[in-house]
């Protein structure tokens, strides 16, 4: 009995803490889009949280362990993204089409996520980054591209791990040039990236020349 309400105890304090640090993450993303990374404090954090400032620390010892954090997020979401639209029977050019651009739409309208941007790039490179081929992100694009070759749409006559290390190459170089220049154009170049990998990705025709499809 005294093992089962230990055990009670300490699944409500997980779930507790889990809470804390989920809000703490949330409150953290939305105030660096209203405000900028550099404008938004620590302690605002908390306030938007509901949460102790003191608490903060329990979860993240440094600004940059919750950068760090947040970055760990972002690509769980991409990785879902990307294994959803592996399954989905729409054509190649839609899918591709269809992921540039929600990234590209999404941070075009959040200019002051650019920094926040620039740091989660900067820290996973630092604490090691998940777009390499043993990484989620890189298994993830691995098991996109598999699935397009699977189906005939993606070439056969180069492995899979290069073309997905092209995917994920295209996407975080288009994120650090619009987290450094504030005139890049994220949603053209995210576009014309896609159209790229697009022709290089087709399925060679019988005269060994690339199809030259195009996203619409």
């Amino acid at each position: 009995m005294a093992q089962a309400s230990e055990a009670r105890t300490t699944n409500r304090f997980e779930r507790r803490r889990q809470r804390s640090r989920t809000s703490l993450l949330d409150a953290a993303i939305e105030l660096f889009q209203e405000k900028g990374l550099r404008e938004t404090k620590l302690e605002e954090i908390c306030e938007r949280a509901d949460i102790a400032p003191r608490t903060f620390f329990n979860h993240f010892e440094t600004r940059e362990h919750l950068y760090q954090a947040i970055a760990a997020q972002r690509v769980e979401q991409l990785v879902e993204r990307l294994d959803t639209l592996r399954i989905d029977p729409r054509p190649l050019a839609r899918r591709l089409n269809e992921l540039f651009a929600a990234i590209g739409a999404h941070l075009a309208e959040r200019p002051l996520y650019r920094e926040l941007v620039g740091e989660m790039l900067h820290v996973r490179a630092e604490g090691g980054s998940e777009v390499v081929r043993t990484g989620l992100l890189g298994l993830a694009a691995q098991r996109f591209v598999a699935s397009g070759v699977a189906r005939g749409e993606i070439r056969a006559d180069v492995r899979p791990e290069v073309l997905a290390d092209l995917l994920l190459g295209a996407l975080t170089t288009a994120l650090g040039n619009w987290s450094a220049q504030p005139a890049y154009d994220l949603r053209r170049e995210l576009r014309e990236a896609g159209q790229a990998l697009l022709l290089l990705f087709s399925a060679p025709r019988a005269t060994g020349r690339p199809n030259r499809k195009e996203i619409p």
